[in-house]
């Protein structure tokens, strides 16, 4: 595949991944969960973002 075609699927699977994950935390009822919940999300989406980036970098 091209690499730029792979830098928007991989943007957009990340971005719905993100919407997923938020949508999960805020399921959880209880206030205090719900919050780290939230900051968990942000933590994997940078985190899938950066390997991402970094594999993405690294094709020629």
């Amino acid at each position: 595949m091209i690499k730029k075609n792979l830098e928007i699927i991989s943007s957009i699977g990340s971005v719905i991944l993100l919407i997923i994950m938020f949508a999960l935390s805020h399921m959880i009822r209880n206030s205090i969960h719900q919050e780290y919940g939230f900051i968990v999300s942000l933590v994997v989406f940078i985190l899938v973002m950066s390997v991402i980036g970094l594999k993405l970098n690294e094709m020629n």
